[in-house]
Formats: C-alpha cells, structure tokens, sequence
C-alpha cells in the first residue's frame, strides 16, 4: 500500500514539473510574439518590459538580454540619457551572471562600449570574447588593439587565433600586420 502511494505521489510531481515546463514555454512564446508586435508599433518601453519578462521567467534567454540592452543602450545615445546606459550594463551584466560562457553577451557590449567611445571597456570586453568566442568574432580583440594603436599585441593575438583556426582570413590580418608593424 506504501509503494503504490509513492509511486502516485511521484507520478503527480513528473506530471506536475512537465505541466510547468510546457506552461513556461508557452509564455516565453507569447511573450517574444508580444515583442515583436510592441516593436513594430514603435512602442519600445513595453518591448522592454516583455523582455524583461522573459528574462524573469527564462534566465538562459541570452537573446532576450542582448536585444534589451541594445535598446537601453541605443536609447542612451539617441536622448543622452545615462540611466539608460546603466541599465543596459546591468541588463548585460545579470545576461553573464547567468550565461558566462555565451560570448554574445559579451560581444554586444563591446559593441556598446566601442559606441559611447569607450576603447578600454570595450577592449575589455571583446577580450573575453577573444578568449571564448568562435570566429570570425575572436578576431574583434585584435582589430580593436590595431585602431587602439597597440599593433605589436594585435600581432601576437592574431598569432594565436591563427595557431588555433588556420583560416585564410586570419592570415590574411596577420600578413597586414606584419606589413605594418614590419616584422
């Protein structure tokens, strides 16, 4: 009598997690599609509010965080508006709290940064996804140290991004830089 209580207290739990993940996802759905529509009729203050939402209820979401910064951020620059960048960062930063190894993340607010001027943070940033980021994107590191006069480091990470991928692009870089730093 004991074991067929367990076995139907378990049953009601699986049931109950599977309900609650079909549930979750549904919203998720909803939500984006709700994202979309505020977009579309330029209503950017609830397309940041459903992100936020889907944020909440879906914390590995990296593209829900990459598209709320980016309009924090945008917006930042178009009515010069700092609280709007300090949300962005926080908004990527709660992003690579919870994803640290996505080098979306990290991309993007290189890419803020590089937009404010802000050559150091984003040198910063595109270090790390220098370190774990795929190509074509590794190379991000590398150009920036070039345009921030650093062309002797560029090399050198250029060098290793060759040592790893072996592509013709990355060559192509490091014969430039080679021509310009005259190696």
């Amino acid at each position: 009598m004991e074991r067929k209580r367990l076995l139907i207290y378990a049953g009601i739990l699986i049931l109950g997690i599977l309900c609650i993940k079909f549930y979750e996802s549904r919203i998720v759905n909803i939500l984006w599609m709700k994202v979309d529509i505020a977009f579309h009729l330029g209503n950017l203050d609830k397309v940041e509010k459903y992100l936020g939402r889907i944020i909440k209820q879906k914390p590995d979401e990296v593209d829900a965080y990459i598209l709320k910064a980016w309009f924090e951020w945008s917006q930042a620059i178009s009515k010069n508006d700092e609280r709007k960048l300090n949300l962005a960062l926080g908004t990527l930063r709660k992003g690579q709290w919870y994803n640290p190894l996505d080098f979306k993340l990290y991309l993007e607010e290189g890419i803020m940064w590089n937009a404010f001027g802000n050559d150091e943070e984003a040198l910063r940033a595109f270090k790390v996804v220098y370190t774990i980021g795929p190509l074509p994107y590794v190379r991000m590191y590398p150009h920036k140290l070039k345009k921030m006069g650093r062309k002797i480091e560029a090399y050198k990470a250029m060098e290793k991004i060759y040592e790893k991928y072996k592509d013709q692009v990355t060559l192509k870089c490091l014969q430039r830089l080679r021509k310009e730093i005259s190696i």
